[in-house]
């Protein structure tokens, strides 16, 4: 009997790794913050993690039938992620690349280092590289916006893109109950509304409708009044600054204001909006070019890809190949390199025998090469930059003038960043742009 009894106890509950990450969004970010905004749960068949930075959104799957969700404590809702299909599998396929020969410790476990590289234009963030450190001792973890970790061969323990970084500062055994993993008996599934990314609401006063179909979708207001007809297969949520991007039914996009003038004529093969720039990236065919926001042509259709203007300057692709155009469409940096990471007024990166170069823009030359890692301020010239595991900071021309002793760092914004030197990486704290330590508070 107390062998059934032990038996069906294990059944019920299953031993897994609880990590609280600490989670750093910008520079300005205080030390005193100290608080697990993400703690995960994750065993080799199962994992939950709950996001505070993401609404209070828990994700829950089973890894042995390729499920996930996303379960909304507010409402008591979910949504489906994965459901075992094919479809899904495909949805995890980004270009993560290991990183060989690099390690260090997290929260006591060894970790080895990868990278995702981001395409230019899809979206607002200049940044195109993602540092990620992981352990092969803890099971694969991934969620929500981070399903690509599900190729890595371990959970991930830091993660770093620009100013926003997160990393774990404590990983505990413990026993949880199966239940923990699954959706609540009170939970309902979310419309399909709300399911294909078509939110009710769009900003203050404007809302989704649908045809009698609901096949197609219009805009109205609070009082139900139409602004426009049911013409949309999508419309997407309003900026700030009163854009809406829209795809009518022929698949083609466009974009509206809120009283459902067209600000762009549904006639592109692919649309999006930076609000920072006021530009579209739109696409004809398989070219992109740059639209100001009155819909007017920028750049015309002819790169296989480019971003958006930043720092005066663009990033184009043509034949596999990458170079940077200044704002009167002049190339400044040859179409050359295989990829072009970051850059800003003074210098861009690139990678040579996969180590990261630091390159100028003025001189179209290499300045220094033989970093694990650089990353580019937008507001001063002083570059984060790692070798042999350790971070420091260089200048535009290659020198090093803060010294390579952090394990853990952040691009320089407003002139402070924040950095670390234990292993845990525990006691953050910020610097200027000299290497002295700083208040925060009183900054």
């Amino acid at each position: 009997m107390v062998l059934l009894l032990c038996t069906s106890i294990w059944a019920q509950s299953q031993k897994s790794f609880r990590i609280d990450y600490r989670v750093i969004t910008d520079a300005s970010s205080t030390t005193e913050n100290n608080e697990s905004l993400i703690k995960a749960w994750v065993n080799k068949s199962h994992f939950r993690v709950d996001n505070a930075m993401m609404g209070s959104i828990i994700y829950v799957g089973n890894k042995d039938e390729n499920s996930a969700f996303a379960l909304l404590p507010d409402s008591e809702e979910y949504v489906i992620i994965a459901d075992g299909s094919q479809d899904d599998e495909e949805e995890y396929v980004l270009p993560v690349e290991l990183v060989a020969g690099k390690q260090k410790k997290i929260a006591g476990y060894n970790c080895k280092l990868a990278t995702v590289k981001v395409d230019y234009g899809t979206g607002e963030d200049e940044s195109t590289t993602i540092e990620i450190w992981y352990t092969e001792d803890i099971p694969n973890l991934y969620w929500g916006e981070f399903s690509f970790f599900k190729q890595l061969k371990g959970a991930v323990l830091s993660l770093k893109l620009g100013d926003y970084a997160f990393t774990a500062t404590n990983v505990v055994s413990e026993n949880v109950d199966n239940s923990f993993f699954e959706i609540p008996d009170s939970y309902t599934e979310m419309e399909d509304e709300g399911m294909n990314g078509m939110n009710e609401q769009l900003t203050e006063d404007r809302f989704v409708y649908a045809d009698e179909e609901g096949v197609l979708y219009g805009m109205r207001d609070g009082e139900g009044n139409a602004i426009t007809q049911p013409l949309y297969t999508y419309i997407s949520a309003f900026t700030e600054d009163n854009v809406s991007v829209v795809i009518d039914d022929k698949e083609k996009y466009g974009a509206i204001d809120k009283d459902g003038k067209l600000l762009v004529p549904c006639k592109y093969d692919y649309l999006s909006y930076d609000e920072g720039t006021q530009q579209y990236l739109f696409g004809q065919g398989e070219k992109y070019g740059l639209l100001h926001k009155d819909g007017k042509i920028y750049v015309p259709a002819k790169y296989d890809m480019i971003s958006f203007f930043n720092q005066g300057y663009a990033t184009i692709t043509l034949n596999d190949k990458s170079g940077l155009i200044d704002q009167n469409q002049k190339i400044v940096v040859p179409v050359q390199y295989d990829v072009i990471f970051e850059y800003n007024k003074h210098n861009f990166t690139t990678i040579e025998d996969e180590k990261y170069v630091l390159n100028s823009i003025a001189q179209k030359k290499k300045v220094v090469g033989g970093f694990d890692f650089l990353s580019l301020s937008l507001d001063c010239n002083v570059i984060l930059a790692q070798k042999d595991g350790k971070y420091g900071y260089i200048d535009e021309n290659g020198k090093t003038i803060i010294p390579f002793k952090f394990t853990f760092a952040n691009t320089f914004s407003d002139d402070m960043a924040a950095v670390a030197e234990d292993e845990e990486t525990e006691d953050i704290y910020y610097i200027n742009t000299k290497g002295q330590r700083i208040d925060v508070a009183q900054n």
